[in-house]
């Protein structure tokens, strides 16, 4: 158990209509034992998420805080709203979790313990285990060198001509999950979901760019950790259990292996991502500005060979708009896309 000393709060972002997710997630986070306060930030969801509340859970009012907002912030915005909420109430731990982020068995005590052990080194954060969304993540747990979500520096949006060639040269193996489970994974960059923040690190990277909106925001925010030579650890004996698949990681998967899911979705979806991570990784993961250019030009080609192929033009010009705003840093909600 914490001690009587330390605060340790978890906030949530939810909207539309997830209660169903709020509905698992709530008892879960209580049953972790350690507990002080519930943020959840309601990104002005589709129901009254306070009067759910108040009607399922009423053991756990004095616990909860709801935070209403009168537009969808985003996840870069809620998750804003909420952390400087968990500050401002002297939180001295915050737990980052998704509104389908199901805390398993003593995920958090299990981060708690870990934390005392590494406490000493300053700047760090813990992550726990997502097994089912996040891939990469998977890999690096069964001792796969995953140094970014994104691979190599120099890389566009997962594309460089180099890995390309090099993969030409070899021989096509059978995919399947090698090496022991590691019991600390050291990483680069970590979602929000299971990301526990002690409040020194806080007090260093501040909070999520809000003019990021949604998607590789979290990218960014937990990057900064590692910019300032600090560490995030993922400790695998710590789990979280998604409930609801994330849009691209189907589309990811190798067994679809000529899927392009930015074509396939096509909306806000693609458009923030592609923007937000062309900005990320122009700004931060670009050491030769040339390469990065080139090995752009090459995917974009092949994008747009795809979208003539499988007729989806429209698609590629938004992605084509979504790159040109991410070199050009222009950020923020882009209205003209939410009012289609």
């Amino acid at each position: 158990m914490l001690s009587s000393e330390h605060r340790i709060v978890v906030v949530t972002v939810t909207y539309g209509d997830r209660w169903p997710h709020l509905l698992q997630v709530i008892p879960a986070v209580f049953q972790q034992g350690i507990v002080d306060q519930l943020l959840i930030v309601d990104n002005a969801s589709a129901y009254d998420v306070e009067v759910k509340i108040r009607a399922t859970f009423p053991q756990f009012l004095d616990r909860i805080l709801v935070l209403p907002q009168t537009e969808n912030l985003g996840s870069a915005g809620g998750f804003s709203a909420g952390l400087k909420k968990a500050y401002a109430l002297n939180a001295d731990f915050v737990y980052l979790i998704d509104d389908d982020n199901l805390p398993e068995d003593k995920a958090l005590p299990i981060l708690y313990e870990e934390w005392k052990k590494v406490a000493e080194r300053g700047l760090v954060a813990l992550l726990s285990f997502r097994y089912q969304n996040l891939p990469n993540l998977k890999k690096a747990a069964y001792g796969e060198e995953v140094r970014y979500f994104h691979d190599k520096p120099n890389s566009f949006l997962g594309f460089s001509v180099t890995n390309a060639l090099a993969k030409l040269n070899k021989p096509a193996k059978v995919q399947k999950q090698g090496g022991e489970l590691l019991p600390q994974v050291k990483i680069l960059q970590a979602p929000y979901g299971g990301l526990f923040l002690p409040r020194a690190t806080i007090d260093r990277i501040g909070f999520p760019n809000e003019d990021l909106y949604l998607y590789a925001d979290d990218t960014e925010y937990s990057y900064r950790i590692i910019q300032q030579g600090g560490e995030i650890l993922m400790i695998t004996a710590s789990r979280l259990k998604d409930l609801e698949t994330s849009w691209w990681s189907d589309s990811n998967s190798l067994n679809k292996k000529w899927s392009v899911p930015l074509l396939e979705e096509g909306g806000f979806k693609a458009y923030y991502s592609t923007r937000n991570l062309t900005w990320f990784l122009w700004k931060n993961l670009s050491p030769n500005p040339v390469l990065f250019l080139f090995n752009g030009l090459i995917y974009l080609l092949y994008l747009l060979l795809m979208a003539i192929v499988s007729k989806r033009m429209k698609a590629f010009w938004m992605i084509l708009r979504a790159v040109k705003d991410g070199l050009l840093g222009n950020l923020g909600k882009n209205l003209r896309l939410e009012k289609r």
